[in-house]
């Protein structure tokens, strides 16, 4: 049959005369772009607010048990107590967390930059919270701190090094650095120990242990910004734009 089919095909000029047919949709993917790209900068949106809330309320929540335990026991804000070596916990959990994700999540360029800066920068800030020398009564925690000291000098003085021969990618892309969402928090972590330098050197005429308190949970907050900063995304990369095909 299907060969009686065939042969049939010449012998009729009338379906021969008729032009091609082509299938066409009346929309093209392209008249979908704007609806796409607006969709998800409401995402965007959303996600930034929910973002937002959720930080507002680990921070409450951190003030708050900060100043429950104090309350309960005073000698909490003392040096090397507990609320220093949260802090000194979660800095040094944040530079592990953002030198592990510069060199394992295949960034490169300026991405990796900012990871290991951050990450150089909350290193610094834990050998400032937590005195390892007075970790142990053995001259071996005053020998490492010592060594951990200079090995994380040399560290920022390479890394200055290498930042200093990227001065203009850094000028030109200075935008992108500042919105991406590991900076944005670590920003506001820079802040808070900001805040927290008029109670360190007792500027207002409070107690001098509510004083202390107000201190160390600025410097908690702030290090637990430095955290949540080391979780957060990194530049992203630019879309590019491809015609879109009509069918």
């Amino acid at each position: 049959m299907k060969n009686t089919l065939k042969s049939s095909l010449p012998q009729m000029p009338l379906l021969q005369s008729f032009q091609k047919l082509e299938l066409r949709s009346p929309y093209h993917l392209s008249d979908f772009q704007p609806f796409s790209l607006e969709l998800m900068s409401y995402t965007n949106h959303i996600r930034a607010i929910a973002l937002t809330f959720f930080i507002v309320g680990l921070l409450a929540i951190s003030s708050t048990l900060s100043f429950e335990a104090w309350q309960f026991n005073p000698g909490i804000i003392k040096e090397n107590a507990l609320l220093e070596l949260a802090q000194g916990g979660f800095l040094l959990l944040a530079a592990l967390l953002q030198g592990w994700r510069a060199f394992n999540t295949h960034d490169s360029g300026l991405k990796r930059d900012i990871r290991l800066g951050i990450a150089l920068f909350a290193l610094a800030l834990f050998l400032r919270e937590v005195d390892i020398d007075k970790l142990g009564s053995s001259t071996a925690w005053d020998a490492l701190e010592k060594i951990l000291r200079v090995i994380t000098l040399l560290m920022i003085l390479g890394f200055a090094l290498h930042m200093s021969r990227r001065i203009k990618s850094v000028t030109r892309n200075l935008g992108k650095i500042l919105l991406s969402p590991t900076v944005m928090l670590t920003i506001p972590a820079c802040a808070l120990y900001a805040f927290g330098l008029p109670f360190d050197r007792e500027l207002f005429n409070i107690d001098k242990g509510l004083s202390q308190w107000f201190e160390e949970t600025f410097e908690l907050n702030a290090c637990l910004l430095f955290f949540c900063a080391s979780l957060m995304g990194n530049i992203k990369t630019d879309v590019v734009k491809i015609q879109a095909p009509s069918f």
